[in-house]
This record gives C-alpha cells, structure tokens and sequence, in this order.
C-alpha cells in the first residue's frame, strides 16, 4: 500500500494530496498504527517537500478523526511524529500541524494531557505571531487541548488564551468568528474557570460583538452562538444572560428575535427558571408574547416549542392573567387553521 500511494504524496495537487491521507488513514485503522508509525516519520520529516511533510501531517489528523479515542495508546508518539511542523517554514504546514493536534486532543478527550507537553509553547508562541487562517487552526488546538488540563492550569491557560480571543471577537472573517466561540465554549465549560472572571472580562465584549442582527442570518455561526451562550449561562447563571437578551424579544428582526427565542428556550430547560426574579419574568414574558404574537409567517413549531417551554416554568407568575397568553397562541393557531383549510377548499 505504502509503494503503490508513495508518489501521490508529494503531489502538486492538494485535492490529490488530501484523498491519499485519508486512504493511509484507513490502512492505519486496518492494519494498526503501530505498522505506520516509522513511515509516518520519515514523511513528516522530510527535507525534500514541503508537501510530503503536509501530506504526512494530514494523514495523521485523518488518524485521529477516523479512530477516535483509539489513538490513546499511540498519543504521544503521533504527537513527537509532527510537533515539528509548528515551527515548519511553510505556512500551510503549520496550519495543517494545528488542525492535527486538535482532532488528537479531540479524540483522546478528556484524557492525554502529557501526550501534549511539548507542543504547549510552540502553540502559545504561535498565537501571537499568526493571523488569518494560522491563527484560527492554533486557536482550535488550544480549545481542544485547555479542557484536558488540570483546573489550575486550565484556569491559568484561559486567561492566557482570552487576551487574543476578546481582541478577534472583532475579526470580520465568518470562520474566525465560528472557532473564537468555539475556543470560548470549551474555555468556560472547565472547572478552573471562575463565574466572576467570566461576568467582568468575557461578557461585555461578547454581548457586544456577537449579539448583532447579523449573527442570525449565518445558520452556522447561529447555532454556534446559542450553544456558547449556553455554556456561559451554566457558568455565571441564567438570570446574567437572559437580562441581557431580555429586551431583544422585541427587536424589529425576526431572525434575531428566533435566535433570542431559542437561546433563552435552551437556557431554561438546562438551568430552570429558579434565579429569575419578578421584574425579569415579568419582562420575559412580555417579550415572549411579542415575538410569538409578532410573526410573519403561519404558526410555526420553532416559536410553539420555546414559547412552551419558557412559559412552563414561569407559569406562577401569569395567574393574575392566565388567559393573556392562551389567548394569543390560540388566535394565531385558529387563523393558521381557517388559512389552512380554505387553501385545501380551494
């Protein structure tokens, strides 16, 4: 296998390239990755091209996507094999060594630290050199290998980390923004993390650089953004995040208003409604009942099943009108019917 692909490694093509990774990849899955590990070595080293060390690189990333957390055994010598590509000339190597380093960490989650040591400096040095595209794989690896710390060193690599996250939290590049909450969702969620760092020092520029109308019309990055919310609202409570949502329930946007919707949705059925005091259920409330009365389109499952679930537990607080709310959903579901019909009548 190994004589028959060995000229398509160093292919000027990188569509080439790529598939014979991942074919090395699944010989690796049958015959063991012991039996790959010396060639793998001798490619990720080479001197002759820049190529063949990327292809190597890449057929160890596909390694760990296709093997999961059966790489564990061989961590630490998949790492040793291409820790020298952070530092390699070529800027496609280096981006291609990030991405293999976090579908590592990925894989061996929550186990492999040590497998790691090394890599740690080149990676944090890294950080502050690139931009673009480099700067995004070193970020992804660091998110991916944060949550495999200690909660003393992770809480020390957070904060670390956060200093360059809060200034790309600004970066008009759509997949930079989709990693940056990724690496925030995986920071927050570790043990190290404290809530009061995370109301003081993340929240701010979050609100301010990601809850915007735009961030709606993205469905990738949407639905990055609500489960980042999430996470943030498991570490500082849900009444922090929904105080700060609260009013956007009424927002001329109805894409935004959904994202809202959904969000505060998630946010309660994980965490219950239990910190909200009075004024924020009363404002809750009031702009749930817009949104849902406020749309246009038919009634539609994607409002039902928020309004549901964010109505339920603050059931206590509408019984001086208990029909206020029934009334809208039962009016619009009645004009969603009599539409319906006719057009089945006609």
């Amino acid at each position: 296998m190994i004589a028959t692909m060995r000229p398509d490694i160093d292919n000027v093509d990188e569509y080439v390239r790529n598939t014979t990774a991942r074919a090395f990849s699944v010989v690796a899955s049958a015959l063991g990755v012991p039996a790959l590990l010396p060639f793998l070595k001798a490619v990720c080293q080479s001197k002759k091209s820049w190529q063949a060390r990327h292809t190597g690189i890449k057929i160890v990333q596909q390694i760990a996507i296709l093997l999961g957390c059966s790489v564990l055994p061989r961590l630490r010598s998949l790492v040793e094999i291409i820790e020298g590509g952070l530092q390699d000339e070529q800027q496609k190597v280096r981006t291609i060594t990030a991405l293999s380093l976090a579908a590592l960490a990925e894989s061996a989650t929550p186990y492999g630290i040590e497998a790691f040591d090394t890599v740690l400096k080149p990676l944090w040095k890294g950080i502050r050199q690139h931009r673009g595209k480099g700067l995004a794989a070193f970020l992804k690896a660091i998110g991916f290998i944060i949550p495999l710390m200690d909660a003393e060193y992770a809480n020390y690599y957070t904060r670390e980390v956060m200093i360059i996250l809060l200034r790309e939290f600004a970066s008009p590049d759509e997949e930079m923004k989709k990693i940056v909450l990724k690496v925030v969702k995986q920071c927050v969620a570790t043990e190290g993390v404290q809530p009061p760092y995370v109301r003081a020092e993340i929240l701010p520029e979050f609100f301010r650089n990601f809850w915007v109308r735009r961030m709606a019309l993205d469905r990738r990055n949407y639905k990055q953004l609500v489960e980042t919310t999430e996470e943030l609202a498991k570490k500082v409570g849900s009444a922090e995040i929904i105080t700060r949502v609260v009013e956007d329930l009424k927002d001329e946007s109805e894409p935004y208003r959904k994202m809202v919707m959904e969000t505060v949705e998630k946010i309660v059925s994980s965490l219950s409604a239990a910190d909200i005091d009075t004024r924020l259920e009363e404002q809750l409330v009031d702009g749930i009942l817009y949104s849902f009365q406020e749309q246009t389109t038919d009634v539609h499952p994607y409002m039902l099943q928020p309004t549901a679930c964010i109505l339920h537990p603050a059931s206590y607080i509408l019984h001086p009108t208990p029909l206020l709310p029934t009334s809208f959903i039962l009016h619009r579901a009645s004009c969603f019917v009599h539409r319906a019909s006719y057009r089945t009548r006609l």
